[in-house]
């Protein structure tokens, strides 16, 4: 972990295959078909700082979003007390939750696909949810959780961005290395003199990202439980 100050770049096949693969979390095929409670502390004031920041479950959010056209089958729950006692009640009813959600799912008989399903038979009671540990008695908040915002949740989690979010990523976060374009002076908010647009050029001699053109390598999810063999069964191409 003694990163060095040179730039470097992502092995061509590796990221190829991680897109393909999955190991790049992709939010259709089976996550599609996924009841999901993402729950977490909040980290993000840890004092020098903590990778499991907030921006992460939106992320995956928005990966499911551009997938499915939805996230009806992803729910957030941010600032609990998660035990199972009555001290820290909030992951026991969690469990309860999906236990009933589950169950639900596989007692449809319907025809519609489990995509559907799963959908259809979330329990009512089940929504996003924050936590206002704040003062003598905590407070359950539900309302729908952003990136940002003005709601109280927002305002007790605030969300930050990551360093490829500042420099334009999209919110899903799921470009690995970025096709490039020329340096263009009227993206930025703020005036470069000549010698500055000079600057720019030379820390970026080959463009900079245009993150609306997807990943460099066009890689594709090829499905789920993908095999890198030596079994030739559902053996990645």
């Amino acid at each position: 972990m003694n990163y060095g100050p040179q730039r470097h770049r992502a092995d061509p096949v590796a990221r190829k295959r991680a897109i393909e693969s999955g190991r790049i979390l992709f939010g259709g095929a089976g996550l599609a078909s996924t009841p999901v409670i993402d729950y977490r502390s909040y980290t993000d004031h840890r004092e020098n700082g903590d990778i499991h920041m907030i921006v992460h479950q939106f992320s995956t959010r928005q990966r499911l979003s551009n997938a499915n056209g939805h996230a009806d089958n992803h729910v957030m729950q941010v600032g609990g007390l998660w035990g199972y006692t009555e001290e820290r009640p909030d992951l026991a009813e969690i469990f309860q939750q999906m236990d009933s959600w589950l169950t639900a799912i596989n007692s449809d008989d319907s025809l519609a696909d489990l995509s559907e399903k799963v959908v259809v038979n979330k329990p009512i009671t089940l929504s996003d949810v924050c936590w206002d540990n704040s003062g003598d008695s905590r407070i359950k908040i539900e309302e729908t959780q952003t990136f940002a915002g003005t709601s109280r949740c927002n305002e007790l989690y605030p969300a930050y961005p990551t360093p490829r979010h500042v420099a334009g990523a999209p919110l899903a976060n799921d470009i690995v290395s970025c096709q490039l374009r020329p340096i263009n002076a009227s993206d930025y908010s703020v005036r470069f003199s000549i010698e500055q647009i000079a600057e720019l050029n030379t820390i970026f001699p080959n463009g900079v990202c245009d993150w609306s053109r997807g990943d460099a390598s066009a890689a594709r999810h090829q499905g789920t439980w993908i095999s890198f063999g030596p079994s030739p069964v559902n053996l990645l191409q």
